[in-house]
Parts: C-alpha cells; structure tokens; sequence
C-alpha cells in the first residue's frame, strides 16, 4: 500500500479515497481538518494512481478497490471506529468497501451511480480510445481553490472500468447499513445531482443524511462550500463515533 497522507490522533479513524485520476490531495484539506480534532486519518493512493495514464490503464476496478481494502485493515488495527469517505469514484469504492466490512459510517462526496451521457453508456464499443479528462472530471469553481491535478488523458478503458464498478455499487447499495452521508454539489458539471438521490434512496442504512452543496462544482472538498462540508462531516463522525480521545 502507498500512502498518500497519514494522521495518527485518537482512536476513532477516517480512511479517505481519492477519485479516478486524482491524487490524495484533494483530500487532504478534509483530512488536516478532521486530524486537528483528533480523528486519525489515512489516504492511500489507489491502484495505477500517481505513475502515468498508461498504467491506469492497466487496472481494474478490483484492483483500486483492494488498495481502498488494504488500508482499511491498515486502520482497523489501529483504531477502534473506522469511518470510510471518498471522492467521485473514490465514493463508489468507500460505498462497496461499507457493503463487505463492518464501517462506523460511511461518506460519499460527488459520488456517480448513474451517468445519462449516451457515449458513456456505449463505453464498452469505444474501450480502445483515450478521452481527454478535461470534459470527463468536473472541476472546482473557487478560484482561490488549490490546483486540482489530474491525468491530461484517460484511458477509455478506464471509463469502462468505472462503469463496471457504478453497476456495481448500485446492487451494493442495500446491502450498506453503516449510517451514511450522502454529499452532492448542486452544480457538479460531471456527475449530475440526481446521484445524490439515487444513492440515498438506494441504501439500506436506517441512518442516511442528504447534504446538497449549493455553490459547489464536482470536487467539493476543494470548492466554495468546503468549510461546510467539513463541519458536517466531522459532525456526522463525532455523533457516530465511540470517542475522539
């Protein structure tokens, strides 16, 4: 497992997950947050991430979902809550990660269950091209937002792979009792709010919250409302946790 970023504080835990081209910092500004609250925090990279669009190329879906699994039993061993959040595709990982392992709760953040663009749907015939990420991953409307880094071109396979994985999440979905927060920008320009809803009403927690962000674009963790989404976050963990000590 490559870390991206690791806090050790108290014994409740957070694992974060990055989304599809990204990197661990567009989570960090959530972490140092939680971290100074003495939530202990880790950040791995996911498989094929931090090398070269050619070797994302060469992963499945699986394969970023073992590096999602092989941190969480990092975590376990070291806290006694874990709480799993995650970014875009980030989100479908922390979604399945919470339908296999016993979680103390789990966040999605822009996360993408469904996408009603007619070529994604018809990924599978076009597997053999590369897309520029540039139309494909949202952004960040804050200006004064730190760099949001990705690939300058994805494999479309990839794409495929992401498919793979929604479809998959989707049939998840019941099987997730942790409580839940589901987090959506109302001006994401990749993955459509109606997410937000599919996934809420898909899940099997008894325990679900919905959280519309009014002025934010795809990645919220870096967008207008952030310092809303982390005060909800932390308040979502500190009433679910068994300590902060």
């Amino acid at each position: 497992m490559r870390i991206g970023f690791e806090a050790k504080k108290g014994s409740t835990g957070i694992l974060l997950l990055h989304g599809l081209t990204g990197t661990p910092e567009e989570m960090r500004p959530l972490g140092d947050y939680l971290s100074k609250r003495k939530i202990s925090t880790l950040c791995p990279w996911l498989a094929g991430h931090g090398a070269t669009p050619k070797e994302l190329a060469k992963t499945r879906w699986q394969d970023w979902a073992e590096s999602a699994r092989e941190a969480f039993e990092v975590m376990r061993k070291k806290c006694s809550a874990v709480f799993v959040a995650g970014l875009s595709m980030g989100g479908d990982q922390a979604l399945h990660l919470a339908s296999h392992f016993p979680v103390a709760g789990v966040i999605s953040l822009s996360t993408p269950v469904k996408i009603t663009d007619f070529r994604f749907n018809a990924i599978g015939l076009l597997r053999f091209l590369q897309w520029r990420t540039s139309g494909l991953t949202g952004g960040v409307l804050d200006p004064k937002a730190p760099a949001h880094q990705t690939y300058p071109y994805l494999a479309t396979k990839n794409l495929l792979e992401l498919k793979r994985l929604m479809d998959h999440v989707r049939e998840d979905l019941p099987y997730v009792t942790a409580p839940a927060l589901v987090v959506q920008g109302k001006k994401d320009s990749m993955v459509a709010p109606l997410n937000g809803g599919l996934i809420y009403q898909g899940l099997g927690s008894q325990v679900k919250h919905l959280l519309y962000l009014e002025n934010s674009d795809h990645v919220v963790t870096l967008d207008y409302d952030h310092e809303v989404l982390f005060e909800k976050v932390f308040n979502f963990i500190r009433s679910k946790g068994r300590s902060l000590n």
